[in-house]
């Protein structure tokens, strides 16, 4: 690969080198001007390989070692780089430079799982439903249940979700009472915290059958002995069965199991016509 300069042996301080001398293997390449590799054809024009790779042990993964590293430099990209541009900050978030079309740039950080997530959807399922003691997949169940099942008045049970999720950020579902003994509320929040006081997920009256919408955080459980990394709690302040469904999950650096998830193409849009919108 030629057009970029080159600087002395490894280990030597870099030293300026004139355009156009070839890139040294090995050393630091140092030039004061940009390096153009311009290709006519179809093909990619530059292809970078590593083909180390390793077992990373039981789980049977095969780690690659990267092909390409962004050095980071900066808290932001430069507001005179060009369209077109990529960089690294300090910390670690890739950067792109686009176009505004008012003759000025725009820069932006990629959206990775280090910085956002995504709402994943699920394939529509129950998850919990203590009328019947195999759906019953509870963290704790002792004590917090009646002889046929019901969740008691002013008690919390635990739910987890590793069947489906891991290390998930929030999930997505609906939350059913059936048949409450009095009027009262339910709630829904992630494991782990402080219960809050004011606020429900839903409300119902005496021998109601009723549900409702929920989205909430997803914690982890330390405590049980076997540690668990997607927990939510339920609570209501009336005994009664309750159901949950799950139906999406916001996931980051996290994953849903590719069982539970709704299958989606890695191309969303059909290049072959056009909304009616449109």
């Amino acid at each position: 690969m030629a057009g970029a300069g080159v600087v002395g042996v490894a280990g030597a301080t870099p030293a300026q080198a004139a355009a156009g001398d070839p890139v040294l293997q090995g050393a630091t390449n140092v030039v004061d001007a940009a390096t153009t590799l311009r290709n006519t054809g179809a093909r990619a024009t530059l292809r970078l390989q590593n083909v180390r790779t390793y077992d990373s042990g039981p789980g049977g993964e095969v780690w690659a070692e990267p092909a390409l590293q962004l050095m980071p430099s900066g808290t932001t990209l430069s507001n005179l780089a060009e369209a077109g541009s990529i960089g690294m900050d300090v910390e670690g978030n890739i950067w792109i430079v686009t176009s505004s079309g008012n003759g000025s740039n725009d820069r932006h950080v990629v959206h990775t799982t280090a910085n956002s997530n995504r709402i994943v959807p699920l394939v529509p399922q129950r998850v919990l439903d203590t009328r019947y003691a195999s759906s019953r997949g509870l963290v704790r169940e002792t004590g917090y249940l009646d002889s046929s099942g019901r969740l008691l008045a002013g008690r919390s049970i635990s739910l987890r979700l590793t069947d489906h999720l891991y290390c998930a950020d929030a999930v997505f579902g609906t939350l059913t009472v059936v048949q409450p003994t009095l009027g009262g509320f339910a709630q829904v929040y992630p494991f782990g915290t402080t219960r809050p006081t004011d606020f429900s997920s839903i409300n119902f009256a005496p021998n109601q059958i009723i549900s409702n919408a929920f989205v909430c955080g997803v914690g982890r459980d330390h405590e049980t002995g076997s540690y668990a990394s997607d927990v939510i709690s339920i609570y209501t302040n009336r005994t009664t069965h309750v159901i949950l469904d799950i139906t999406a999950a916001v996931v980051g650096a996290g994953r849903v199991n590719p069982r539970s998830a709704m299958p989606v193409r890695a191309n969303r849009i059909d290049v072959g016509g056009k909304a009616a919108w449109e």
